[in-house]
């Protein structure tokens, strides 16, 4: 057995890699409440923004090849040395060509010198993460994530300590963008210095024209999908940015930040159990049908209640956590249910993946982000940052409704099982709900939080929401995702 892939190794390996990101996610929610405390609206919408400008742009040097160099690396080891030093290559190239369509987009957009000091510094950041993420392909390729977990989790310490104390002497975006700089550059070397010790690898330049031809047109498709996903989650706060100004980015940023904070629990789950699901695709399609209805359910089980949670107590949680953001609950009350729709999306991506129709996801999510940017033009100058807020309920709506087409002619989507157990789960969450409604104008957001908890819990058990069989696969996929 290949040691690289013996499973008890990878299933360590892909423990401790959820650990450090849901670590990297608590810190880095802890510390963007602290920096927008610190800053108020108008100064954290033009941080937020320099930063979506150059994820946005990241697009051009990253260009698909992480998922791509994975996978050749993991299939054709006898070639890897070569293919890397191409690769390489070829993001060198890609650096200064996302280099220069920044700036250059920042020059015809108009942007003063202020502006573009610290589009200069984000610009840089974008680079450096972009090799970072290059540099961990070769242990990813071997199913080896530990390095990259500790690296995560070493990156946000730094940016956590050090940005405490930055902001404790100043609320110079410039000091605070190269607290993140900092972070990244210690990421580019501790990343490249492990590269060079655990590995024979070359950085040498390898120009072959033909094989970079070769390359990037197989990069393609892959830059398309990962695309889409980036536009998505970067266009509104440059939109926003440009159509009204940095206060508005400010204000739409608080909501955002809860709402896509979330995700990544969901993320965990799906990628727990996309090898079954992968497996089924062709050996049964009666436990296909039955392992997507179960994570379906599982994370409208999770998603369900935050958003409900969420709705009735963003006044308080505003008010106590971000004092200044007080315009922000609107937003917050209406985005929370995007949370929802973007739970429920995952296992509809992972059944197309998993059955040989990652093209559809790829056109779904085209259509997606098409919609998002023209909503985001027609709503933002009418109904100012709530029109992005309407455009991104709408779009997370939308991605579950072409998942759900495609996925039909594959499996019963919405068969009685999955219509009971929903009902099941909206009576529950009503329930807790209006129990929230009323302890919440006697005691803190904190304390009626875990008693919801409790009482939605109760409230799948005395409606059995889940089987015994269900507990069991439940409690398998969360141990697998730990």
């Amino acid at each position: 057995m290949n040691k690289a892939h013996n499973p008890k190794k990878v299933a360590r390996s892909g423990a401790v890699y959820t650990s450090a990101l849901i670590f990297q996610k608590i810190l880095s929610f802890t510390y963007f409440t602290i920096v927008a405390r610190a800053l108020g609206p108008e100064q954290l919408g033009t941080y937020v923004f320099v930063l979506s400008f150059a994820a946005f742009f990241s697009l051009v040097v990253d260009f698909g090849f992480v998922p791509m160099a994975i996978r050749n690396f993991s299939q054709d080891a006898e070639n890897q040395k070569k293919n890397f030093r191409t690769f390489f290559t070829i993001r060198m190239g890609l650096a200064v060509v996302a280099l220069i369509v920044l700036h250059s987009t920042a020059f015809i957009l108009g942007y003063d010198a202020k502006l573009w000091t610290l589009l200069g510094i984000t610009s840089v950041i974008m680079i450096m993460d972009a090799f970072t993420a290059y540099f961990y392909t070769i242990f990813r390729s071997k199913q080896n994530l530990f390095y990259e977990s500790l690296g995560t989790a070493l990156f946000q310490i730094i940016v956590f300590s050090t940005g405490l104390f930055v902001i404790s002497k100043t609320q110079d975006l410039r000091a605070l963008l190269l607290v993140i700089f900092t972070g990244s550059l210690f990421h580019l070397i501790f990343s490249n210095a492990l590269l060079r010790r655990k590995t024979d690898i070359s950085f040498k330049p390898y120009i072959d024209w033909q094989l970079i031809k070769h390359w990037m047109k197989i990069a393609f498709p892959f830059f398309l999908a990962a695309g889409f996903i980036k536009a998505y989650n970067t266009i509104d706060s440059i939109l926003i940015k440009n159509i009204i100004g940095d206060e508005a980015v400010g204000l739409y940023a608080i909501a955002a930040k809860v709402v896509f904070t979330f995700p990544f629990i969901a993320l965990a789950i799906t990628a727990a159990v996309y090898p079954a699901m992968s497996n089924y695709a062709v050996a049964s399609k009666e436990r296909l049908q039955s392992i997507f209805s179960r994570t379906f359910q599982l994370l409208l089980t999770i998603s369900l209640p935050i958003a409900v949670g969420i709705f009735l107590l963003a006044d308080q949680i505003i008010v106590k956590v971000w004092p200044d953001f007080t315009r922000s609950i609107a937003a917050l009350q209406l985005l929370i249910w995007a949370v929802v729709f973007l739970y429920i999306e995952f296992p509809f991506g992972s059944l197309l993946n998993a059955t040989g129709n990652e093209r559809g996801v790829t056109i779904n999510r085209g259509i997606q982000l098409v919609t998002f940017i023209a909503l985001n033009l027609i709503l933002i100058p009418i109904y100012g940052f709530m029109g992005a807020v309407y455009s991104a309920l709408f779009s997370s709506v939308l991605i579950v409704i072409l998942g759900y087409i495609r996925a039909r002619k594959i499996i019963k989507v919405f068969n009685r099982d999955v219509v009971l157990g929903i009902i099941k789960l909206i009576i529950a969450a009503g329930v807790m709900g209006t129990a929230v409604y009323y302890m919440k104008m006697e005691f803190s957001f904190m304390i009626v939080i875990p008693i919801a908890v409790v009482i939605y819990g109760m409230l799948l058990l005395l409606l059995r929401a889940y089987t015994a069989e269900d507990w069991r696969w439940t409690k398998s996929v969360i141990l697998k995702t730990k």
